[in-house]
């Protein structure tokens, strides 16, 4: 019975929106306030009574919410830490960047922690972590928009849901301080704002448009290869309703709107073409390869077709073959249809092609060589953010799929029906590996940075305000209430930290929390371990 009620429901449903409303925006509405009300609870804490600032579970966003805190705050990029210079440039969490005189900067592009920082100043702190779900939302319904301009309504509606509960999509909108969802949202507003006028494209438009896109290019300036190849196109699409006053300006306000980051590059790094990854000390190796080279835009870890192919095959196929199967479906439909087909339709399958080729080996021909990264992630990896352009706008083709395979039944009815029942195992499959099925999905994550609370509140009250915490992968825990010093390694087993802490543990209190327990209590240059406390399977010592 509740199932006849439900279908009976969604019949009403479907024929309000498209037999009842000439535009529905008050479906996008409902669907966009669904969403985003999903989003939010997600992205919002679990209150766990202490009072300790936000966590997180990537180091990444550790540091960018910082840098975003700080800047709002002093409006400064950098902090100062005088215990680097006994500690060799040490004292940090993972994902910072150390100056040559001890103080902490960031260890990526700056236009993220810019962007939100100076949100952050105007609307409150408290704003920053729902900064990246309201973009999401924005980028969907822009989405909408251009699909709807392309394709038709149907695809263009199909396309708004199958984007809202696309796994890397609802993954990223809620894992909200990475930069990714942030930077794709803007280039797909950039795009709609020339987009959504048959007629002309007006000054507000262009300007806009151009804000958002120098937005976008400096929170992920490394992506700047494909974003012009999807302007080349464009302009050739907009060639006769631009003059060159339209031109001029878009240049003009998207160097205006660079220039932030420009000179925040120059001030921290010594040159507005470095970024915080170019200098990124953990990873210094790999960059100096490809750093200020323009390599480093075009194959930043070279051309590897077998491991580019194995990536695809296992992070945008098999991972996901409940959306790729479809896209491929709908891509084939298309292709055959073309003919029939207009210019837009065309162009958007060429640029798709061309991106999916492009991002697959840029990110692609990258191996990760830690296993316990591979091992405990899966969403989590780096592949899914890195490769959003790519399966944002495979999402047309998915819709196409559905479309092509419900047009095989004669009857409205069945049509409906066959669409119900795959939406809903589509967004099952999305739904579970997003929220339940992995220990990097968004629950079990919530419920482990719940944990990070309740371990930094105990771990507070055994050490002093200005004690600092050696640690394997747990910076994340203790930072920025306490100074942290990140290793790989256990701590008798790392001669470079060994070597500071003579003199670090005379400029503070100095203590190392463990995995487990540790077998020598003895370490060397006359330093030993003391027991403080047993944290569930974990231990903390004080250096003496």
């Amino acid at each position: 019975m509740a199932f006849f009620a439900i279908m009976k429901s969604y019949f009403m449903i479907h024929d309000y929106m498209f037999n009842k409303l000439n535009k529905p925006i008050f479906v996008l509405l409902v669907i966009a306030v669904i969403f985003g009300a999903v989003y939010f609870w997600l992205v919002t804490p679990i209150n766990t009574g202490q009072n300790i600032g936000h966590r997180f579970d990537w180091p990444d966003e550790v540091a960018n919410y910082f840098f975003i805190e700080n800047l709002a705050k002093t409006g400064e990029l950098y902090v100062s830490e005088p215990l680097n210079s006994v500690a060799k440039n040490q004292v940090h969490p993972r994902s910072f960047n150390v100056k040559n005189n001890g103080s902490l900067v960031p260890g990526s592009f700056l236009g993220l922690i810019l962007l939100y920082g100076f949100l952050a100043k105007i609307f409150g702190v408290g704003l920053i972590i729902y900064i990246t779900p309201i973009l999401a939302i924005l980028g969907s319904l822009a989405f909408y928009g251009i699909i709807k301009r392309i394709f038709d309504e149907k695809i263009a509606l199909l396309s708004l849901v199958l984007m809202l509960f696309h796994p890397a999509w609802w993954y990223y909108s809620v894992t909200s301080m990475l930069p990714n969802v942030c930077f794709v949202s803007l280039v797909i507003i950039s795009v709609w704002l020339l987009f959504f006028k048959e007629t002309k494209i007006t000054f507000p438009q262009i300007l806009l448009s151009a804000f958002s896109l120098g937005l976008a290019i400096s929170i992920r300036p490394v992506e700047i290869i494909w974003i012009v190849a999807l302007y080349f196109l464009l302009s050739i699409y907009l060639f006769r309703k631009l003059d060159w006053k339209k031109i001029v300006l878009f240049f003009a306000i998207l160097f205006i709107t660079l220039s932030p980051s420009f000179y925040q590059q120059k001030a921290l790094f010594g040159n507005i073409l470095t970024s915080g990854y170019d200098q990124l000390h953990i990873q210094q190796s790999l960059f100096k390869q490809v750093s200020g080279s323009f390599q480093s835009f075009i194959a930043p870890f070279g051309i590897h077709p077998r491991i580019t192919t194995n990536n695809l095959w296992l992070y945008f196929f098999k991972e996901f073959w409940w959306l790729s199967f479809l896209a491929v479906l709908g891509l084939i439909f298309i292709l055959f249809d073309l003919i029939k087909k207009t210019g837009l339709v065309f162009g958007y399958v060429l640029f798709s092609l061309f991106l999916f080729f492009w991002l697959g080996n840029f990110y692609g021909s990258w191996q990760f060589t830690d296993e316990l990264t591979m091992k405990l992630n899966v969403l989590g990896l780096s592949y899914f953010r890195y490769w959003l352009p790519i399966y944002v706008i495979s999402i047309p083709f998915i819709a196409g799929g559905l479309i092509w395979i419900i047009n095989f039944f004669k009857t409205n009815a069945i049509k409906k029906i066959v669409l119900f029942i795959f939406v809903i195992f589509l967004f099952y499959n999305s739904a579970t590996l997003v929220l339940s099925k992995n220990d990097d999905s968004i629950i079990p994550v919530r419920k482990r940075i719940a944990e990070y609370k309740k371990t930094a509140s105990e771990v507070f009250s055994l050490t002093e305000p200005n004690s600092v915490i050696i640690t394997i992968r747990k910076d994340k825990v203790f930072f920025p209430e306490r100074k942290v010093i990140h290793s790989f390694y256990d701590l008798p087993e790392n001669p470079e930290l060994l070597e500071i802490l003579p003199g670090l543990v005379n400029e503070a209190p100095v203590y190392y929390y463990s995995l487990g327990f540790e077998k020598n209590l003895n370490l060397e240059n006359k330093m030993s371990l003391e027991l403080v406390k047993n944290i569930n399977q974990e231990v903390l010592y004080k250096i003496k």
